[in-house]
């Protein structure tokens, strides 16, 4: 069965200030119950959030590599969590994003996993 990885993007420019304990809590339990679904069908290999901390982006110059800080004051969104699940094919993929609690806030980018020849 094929494997997707889908980063579950959001858009920074979203004012939070109005947000409660309450409704951040509610949101996480959205999260989980996604990612609960997704292990009792047997489809989620892995589920992460990423932190907070701001990345840095690694940079070829020459022989050398530069590190910049990420994101950048011009980002729009920002990667805010991975998943890799298990599904049929692309389209399905999609059909299981449907109703994700990330769609309230931002984006989910799906691609395909290509295992070069490796068990799944």
């Amino acid at each position: 069965m094929a494997q997707f990885m889908l980063l579950l993007r959001a858009d920074i420019t979203t004012d939070y200030s109005a947000f409660t304990p309450a409704d951040f809590e509610k949101i996480l339990g959205e999260y989980r119950a996604w990612g609960e679904r997704m292990t009792k069908e047997g489809r989620l290999v892995l589920g992460h959030k990423l932190t907070d901390e701001g990345g840095q982006v690694m940079i070829p110059n020459g022989d050398k590599t530069t590190l910049k800080d990420g994101p950048y004051v011009e980002t729009k969104e920002v990667v805010g969590g991975v998943y890799v699940i298990k599904a049929d094919d692309y389209a399905h993929a999609v059909r299981l994003c449907k109703g994700h609690p990330n769609f309230r806030f931002g984006s989910i980018e799906i691609r395909e996993l290509d295992m070069m020849g490796q068990p799944e």
